[in-house]
């Protein structure tokens, strides 16, 4: 009679050996990698295309997808492109610079749509043309990453390796502007001659119309000879400087302009750590086509959540009867007040409300609107949706003729417009806004009108030109 080993602690975990396949790529994910099926399994693989024959090695396996990297590509997609940052094939920043600029935008454009159509039986009356700009050099706010390595004292400025929480030593980034081609050469210089480098964790950038600033986040207080230097090194720039502590925010010596940003002929005020719209080009695009879209008159009362310091609100004051501004951050709503007395805006006024709890008891709910614009973070607004159209308990809920929806996520999208369409709304048009060209992210905006005849539903299939 055989007995079975007792085996005590963790079981020894197999070693699966991981092997190559030839796959065609039959489309990509929303991730930006290309997406095949083998024996039934789903395989997603960096960097490979629609349309391609690629060799592939299986990196990692799950229960039911498997992940790849490609060994050869036999049979290429004309969309194909060299990418043109030399980090790219390990900086995690990019994923799309392979694939041309036109290409990215059909993906995402095709993507969004047919996650709308399936998750949530949604497809718009009018698709707009997406909204776009230049490729590169087009971000005004970035996060760089700083590690000084112990035993060497080499100090590596730049972003997350691909894949990695590890940081890849940077030279150059040609999605942000022109004119910091030399600043990562020249941080890693001077932070190699600060004596407590250690204590700078990242730096955060913003970059105003005029100019821009570094904000360096640090875990100790950096001596006056360590502030100097970082001072002559942003004045080669003409960068404003700030030192990010756990008690504040303090400048360093000789910052003198203030940070702006002009909109529908607007000058917006920020300052470091607030939340600008990365891509200026396209958000300019996003404001003039959202005020197009809500059809905005003398009588209408406007309603903004999530706010911010006024990118909608001020521009679309100046058109309507009241607006008002909600946002959770009372930093924020303080900025977009003070942005409306710069600007001589007498007719809005704002709020800080924490918008992911109950709102029947906030004073600005009492008040009808009937234009809604809603811009939520990632996880999207469907409390808030349910809250504001349905109302609850004694009060009533809003009615508003338009509900204008800004998606930095296309899941939470497709969720809250199935949830606006059960409260009787249809998304009337819908466009794509390319915020991050070269990159997998997708933002979107749709247009959802209150339903008083059912128009017909139309597949809109505009070809995004070259």
């Amino acid at each position: 009679m055989s007995r079975n080993k007792i085996q005590f602690g963790r079981p020894k975990s197999r070693k699966v050996k991981l092997s190559e396949l030839n796959l065609d790529i039959d489309n990509l994910s929303l991730e930006g990698r290309g997406v095949a099926k083998h024996a039934g399994k789903t395989i997603f693989v960096d960097g490979a295309l629609p349309g391609e024959n690629v060799r592939v090695k299986i990196t990692k396996q799950h229960k039911s997808y498997d992940e790849a990297s490609i060994v050869d590509i036999q049979s290429a997609s004309p969309a194909r492109i060299t990418p043109a940052c030399q980090h790219y094939n390990h900086c995690g920043g990019c994923q799309l610079q392979h694939l041309a600029p036109s290409a990215q935008l059909q993906h995402k454009q095709s993507a969004v749509l047919s996650l709308l159509q399936h998750m949530a039986k949604i497809i718009p009356v009018e698709i707009a043309d997406p909204l776009r700009a230049d490729a590169f050099n087009y971000r005004r706010s970035a996060r760089i990453g700083v590690n000084r390595l112990s035993q060497s004292g080499t100090v590596i400025v730049g972003f997350r390796r691909r894949h990695s929480s590890k940081l890849l030593q940077i030279s150059k980034c040609i999605v942000l502007p022109e004119y910091l081609s030399g600043l990562f050469d020249q941080l890693r210089s001077t932070l190699e001659q600060i004596e407590n480098a250690k204590a700078i964790t990242h730096i955060e950038y913003l970059q105003g119309d005029d100019c821009g600033a570094l904000t360096f986040r640090c875990k100790a207080t950096l001596s006056a000879k360590s502030q100097a230097l970082l001072s002559n090194m942003l004045k080669k720039f003409k960068l404003q400087g700030f030192l990010r502590y756990d008690r504040g925010i303090e400048p360093l010596a000789g910052n003198s302009a203030a940070l702006s940003y002009s909109i529908n002929e607007l000058q917006l005020n920020f300052e470091p750590g607030d939340f600008l719209q990365v891509n200026a080009a396209v958000n300019r695009q996003m404001v003039d086509r959202a005020m197009d879209w809500l059809v905005l008159n003398d009588t209408d009362h406007v309603l903004d959540l999530f706010s911010g310091l006024g990118n909608f609100s001020l521009p679309i004051a100046n058109k309507v009867a009241q607006l008002v501004g909600v946002e959770g951050s009372d930093t924020m709503v303080q900025r977009a007040t003070g942005n409306a007395t710069n600007n001589n805006i007498d007719n809005c006024r704002f709020y800080q409300s924490d918008l992911s709890v109950d709102i029947k008891n906030h004073p600005w709910f009492a008040q009808s609107y009937n234009k809604i614009i809603l811009d939520p973070p990632r996880s999207g607004a469907q409390q808030l949706i349910h809250n504001l159209i349905k109302g609850n308990g004694n009060s009533e809920g809003q009615s508003p003729s338009h509900i204008l929806y800004i998606a930095c996520d296309p899941s939470s999208l497709a969720r809250d417009g199935q949830l606006l369409t059960s409260l009787g709304y249809q998304m009337q048009k819908f466009c794509v806004m390319d915020m991050f060209p070269n990159t997998a992210h997708i933002e979107a905006m749709a247009l959802f009108c209150k339903i008083t005849e059912q128009p017909k539903a139309r597949r809109a299939s505009k070809l995004i030109p070259h």
